[in-house]
């Protein structure tokens, strides 16, 4: 039944999708087939998104037909048989099966009933399974068919392929390829988009040429194969809709039509197109139609609407962008409206006394700190001159001959780091002698002061020696840093003189830093003023938390009392909901929105364990519990 719920309300939802889609593409039928296109591969991609997006978006309630109601919450049916000295009676119930008027030790015999939801589900399943594992088995054909086929030779097929990327303006990495397992150009790959033509397309003539590459290209560029991916897709999760296999027939269509209105719009005779179209499908005729999901140029499917419409219409136009703008923003915003959508009419609940009185007092606090933050504002407003102008000052600071002077710098700084690493040997040896000579300890013999001196004189000057072989060595080093720094000399004067320039501008700032200064000291003041209040609604926050914690296990006790024994953990299983719920305060409403699946995991986690009556029952009560809290509102005047 959990799997079950979001097949059931994902299944109707997409249905609303797709026949919305089906309208608009009726209405706009005389519009270019662009259009349709977009509508029809934007609502199948739709049809995927909307289970995905529904835990994640705060749902909104809407009231549903009870036959819709009852498939997102069915209860099972059970049949009893109650003996009784004398008599059989036999009874049916639509929820928990109470048994009366029967002695004790007297037999219960339960006949369940068919579990039609797993039913749905398994048959779901499987259809789904072989819809994926034939679309799976077709780009693994695809796969292969473009690994076996070799790129099309000659300078002619390059040069038009090149010709025809410039006109469609297609900048994409494109392979012209032929296969022997195609009877039909098509169109395969989303990263590394590959056209594949028959072994017979040498023998086209130049026109039919032209008029392939510019078909293949455009669908290239308008990602038409992922979309048609995804259509795939789609129609493989909704296997038993025959509305989405209807709307994927009609987007291979609108595909089509939208690439032959955007050939002929280059140029290419109508009459001249349908003839290619026509002589290419009456090749291909005798041989049977690849199982690959590619974009085949002239299947045999919908090809006469094609060419009636090819000769029907006289002005056939490219379509930009700006067209496609409003039917993209129109099913954008039906499918996050429809994946909101959750059955039901729960009227708001009455708040208790807590939670009014906790509202009333942040109300009090919040119009206290009105005039704060209204002298904020002001504050804000004055400032706004102050902070223009630095702004400005900061943009008058030209940072490009700084940052030339730095690059000019950078060789030099390189040469001067070289020479550094090369000298840390010499200097690591002089700060291993001074740890030496300030650790050093003197050996002295007795004799007169004169001799003692001359000793230590000794024994120094050999570490001095040494110190004095380092400096020796390190000199040319230094040397040559000293003559990198007379070279960079020039830069740094340079470096001066914008320091000299931009001197006034960095006072100007220190004004505006100084006029800011009271304008600071008064929004602090105001802060300060204002921490009391915050603190205080701080505490109220808390009270506030508890207040709804109490709401929702009251709740809790109302839907599963009767499944649960005492002892049932309501305040923890209260506690968790509130803290993993997204909490709205708009006006005197109060909505606890926590999602269906953390709720469900939550309660069924805390409330199993204290199970009484049947388990048919138990699972009811939980999606009762679930689809309350998803969201719980409580109306506070």
């Amino acid at each position: 039944m959990e799997m079950m719920f979001p097949l059931v309300l994902g299944s109707i939802k997409g249905l609303l999708l797709l026949a919305t889609a089906a309208c608009i593409a009726l209405a706009l039928r005389k519009r270019p087939a662009r259009v349709r296109a977009v509508i029809w591969s934007m609502a199948l991609g739709g049809c995927l998104v909307i289970p995905l997006a529904a835990p994640l978006l705060p749902s909104w309630s809407l009231p549903m037909p009870e036959a819709i109601t009852r498939l997102t919450n069915p209860d099972e049916t059970v049949i009893t048989v109650e003996v009784h000295p004398g008599r059989l009676e036999m009874k049916e119930s639509s929820s928990v099966v109470h048994i009366a008027d029967r002695a004790i030790g007297e037999p219960v015999h339960r006949f369940p009933a068919v579990n039609w939801m797993a039913m749905m589900l398994s048959l779901w399943a499987a259809g789904a399974i072989l819809m994926l594992t034939q679309l799976g088995i077709g780009l693994w054909r695809m796969n292969r068919a473009v690994r076996r086929a070799r790129p099309a030779h000659g300078h002619y097929w390059t040069s038009m392929l090149a010709d025809a990327r410039d006109q469609v303006g297609c900048r994409r990495r494109v392979r012209l390829l032929v296969s022997a397992e195609v009877e039909i150009p098509a169109t395969v790959g989303l990263l590394r988009p590959a056209i594949v033509l028959p072994p017979h397309a040498d023998t086209w003539v130049w026109d039919r040429r032209k008029a392939v590459l510019l078909h293949e290209l455009i669908h290239i560029i308008r990602f038409d194969w992922p979309a048609r991916m995804v259509a795939r897709f789609a129609r493989a999760i909704y296997w038993f809709n025959p509305l989405a296999w209807w709307a994927s027939r009609r987007l291979d269509l609108e595909q089509e039509l939208a690439c032959d209105e955007e050939v002929l719009a280059f140029g290419t005779r109508a009459s001249s197109y349908a003839c290619h179209l026509l002589g290419i499908a009456r090749h291909a005729l005798p041989c049977p139609a690849p199982a690959i999901p590619a974009l085949g140029m002239a299947r045999r499917t919908h090809l006469e609407e094609r060419i009636m419409s090819i000769l029907n219409r006289s002005n056939h136009r490219r379509v930009g962008f700006a067209v496609l703008i409003p039917a993209i923003i129109l099913m954008a915003a039906m499918v996050p409206a429809l994946a909101a959508v959750y059955p039901g009419d729960s009227p708001p609940r009455p708040a208790s006394t807590e939670l009014k009185e906790v509202m009333q007092e942040m109300g009090d606090i919040e119009a206290k700190l009105e005039p704060h933050l209204a002298g904020i504002e002001a504050i804000e407003i004055e400032m706004e001159p102050h902070i223009a102008g630095l702004e400005e000052l900061e943009i008058s600071i030209d940072d490009s001959k700084m940052e030339e002077i730095e690059k000019q710098m950078e060789p030099y700084l390189a040469q001067i780091e070289a020479i550094e690493i090369d000298m840390e040997p010499l200097q690591a040896q002089m700060e291993e002698l001074e740890k030496e000579m300030k650790n050093a300890q003197l050996h002295i013999e007795d004799g007169t002061l004169e001799e003692i001196e001359e000793q230590i004189q000794e024994q120094i000057e050999a570490h001095m020696k040494i110190v004095e072989s380092i400096h020796f060595d390190m000199e040319p080093y230094l040397a040559q840093i000293e003559e990198i720094h007379a070279q960079m000399e020039g830069l740094h004067g340079q470096l001066a003189d914008i320091d000299v320039e931009i001197e006034p501008i960095h006072e100007q700032m220190a004004k505006i830093h100084v006029d800011l200064e009271p304008l600071n000291e008064k929004m602090e003041e105001l802060q300060r003023e204002m921490e009391p209040l915050h603190e205080e609604l701080e505490r109220l926050g808390e009270r506030f938390d508890d207040a709804l914690r109490v709401e929702v296990l009251s709740y809790l006790r109302e839907t599963l009392g009767a499944v649960t024994a005492p002892g049932a953990e309501y305040g923890e299983a209260a506690s968790r909901v509130v803290d993993d719920a997204r909490i709205r305060v708009d006006d005197d409403v109060v909505s606890i929105d926590a999602s269906r699946s953390d709720v469900r995991e939550i309660l069924t986690d805390l409330f199993a364990p204290h199970r009484i009556g049947t388990q048919n029952a138990f699972d009811a009560a939980i999606d009762r519990a679930v689809a309350g809290l998803s969201p719980l509102t409580i109306k506070t005047d």
